[in-house]
């Protein structure tokens, strides 16, 4: 708590600064509010005996931005109150998202970003009627900080060393010993532009995932490759970067992987008031599902942005994701107090869509409406047929009222 304490003093600190300078000049903070009602057919996202609720959302936004010639700082704090009408033990959450911005210009070559994200999300025990544990207490912490230095070697070649750490942490032990971890990654990038529509990537990093208790499903990964970005028009751009990682375990028992890696997306704008985007990447990657130390994930995604008019607007989006899992990737017990655990591979497939509809009633206050759909299916089980993880389908709709100050 205390580091989070430290950040809202920045914040305030930030906010009664620019609040003197904004007697100068426009004003450099902006507040935002969403109030939604929103129904929601699977609260605990379950494959049976589904139980259904609706709740009322309440979120505050607040923005500050100040830029100094050289200097661009943004600070965004957002937390959110929910209310469940049908929720047994507790019809509460509280959760908080605070975000943090620098961009430092040292020089016409060399210019330093910075971004930090923190989430504290508060979801309680929650037992049903009779008093079983539906769900355990699930308070956490995520906190992810990226940093990229970036210097122009010449007018067509620029160079970026980059960084990121990432720390994930449970409050209750029953998460905490499998899956609170801290995430290192460091590595260089090179961008040189071969024409005007073109440039050429070559990239090259390390990565080191650590896990603060239980088994250690743990492992360092190496990745080498490089890419194209291309502008094919005004209204359509594409980027594709791919290449070979290789990843060594921690646990002495799980042989080391190596595979190709790729991501690519595109953009295209077919007219000023419409916007598509989509992608798709393949690449060995982290797991939250204990006692995996690894897993193979293809992903997919598209999105569409639509303006029927000014005030009149239509967003799509929607993902499927692929994560193959090995039996030979099983961490196993460092010692008698962590028992082992008997499970076999196979495949967790997770569909989700969603859209959302809004109209701007006037130049401060917007009408909105939603619709969220996820379908879980896993494939993973214990040795003796029980599952890992259960499956759901879950649709969440809603509707609200957004106004800025």
């Amino acid at each position: 708590m205390k580091w989070t304490k430290c950040l809202y003093a920045v914040l305030f600190a930030l906010v009664v600064t620019q609040g003197a300078w904004a007697r100068e000049g426009a004003k450099p903070y902006q507040i935002n509010n969403r109030l939604r009602v929103e129904y929601d057919d699977n609260i605990y996202q379950t494959e049976d005996n589904k139980d259904s609720s609706f709740k009322i959302i309440e979120e505050l936004e607040f923005l500050v931005n100040f830029n100094l010639q050289n200097t661009y700082v943004g600070v965004r704090y957002r937390p959110s109150y929910i209310w469940w009408d049908e929720r047994p033990s507790d019809s509460t959450d509280f959760q908080n998202e605070l975000d943090f911005i620098l961009n430092q210009t040292f020089s016409p070559r060399l210019n330093l970003s910075v971004v930090d994200t923190l989430r504290r999300g508060e979801s309680p025990k929650i037992k049903d009627d009779e008093g079983n544990v539906v769900r355990e207490n699930s308070d956490f912490y995520y906190n992810t900080l990226n940093g990229t230095l970036g210097y122009l070697l010449r007018p067509t070649t620029r160079l970026e060393l980059a960084g990121r750490y990432i720390a994930q942490r449970y409050d209750e032990d029953a998460y905490s010993d499998s899956d609170d971890f801290d995430l290192y990654v460091g590595g260089l990038t090179l961008r040189h532009q071969l024409v005007a529509a073109t440039t050429l990537i070559g990239e090259f990093r390390g990565e080191s995932i650590k896990y603060n208790n239980g088994p250690d499903r743990g492992s360092k990964s190496m990745y080498a490759g490089g890419g194209v970005e291309q502008i094919f028009s005004p209204n359509l751009i594409g980027n594709v970067v791919g290449g070979y990682q290789k990843k060594n375990f921690n646990d002495g028992d799980i042989s080391s992987e190596s595979a190709p890696y790729v991501d690519a997306t595109v953009t295209f704008l077919p007219s000023p008031a419409t916007r598509i985007s989509a992608g798709a990447g393949y690449s060995m990657f982290e797991t939250e599902v204990y006692p995996f130390a690894n897993q193979d994930r293809a992903q997919m995604f598209a999105s569409i942005a639509h303006d029927f008019t000014a005030r009149l607007a239509l967003y799509l989006s929607g993902s499927y994701i692929v994560g193959n899992y090995d039996s030979e990737q099983i961490v196993q017990p460092a010692d008698e107090k962590n028992p082992a655990i008997s499970a076999k591979g196979g495949d967790e497939n997770t569909a989700q869509f969603s859209t959302r509809l809004t109209y701007q009633i006037n130049r401060s206050n917007w009408l909105e409406a939603g619709w969220q759909y996820v379908n879980f299916d896993s494939k993973l089980e214990y040795s003796t047929g029980a599952k890992l993880r259960e499956n759901f389908e879950e649709n969440r709709l809603d509707v609200g009222w957004k106004t800025q100050f």
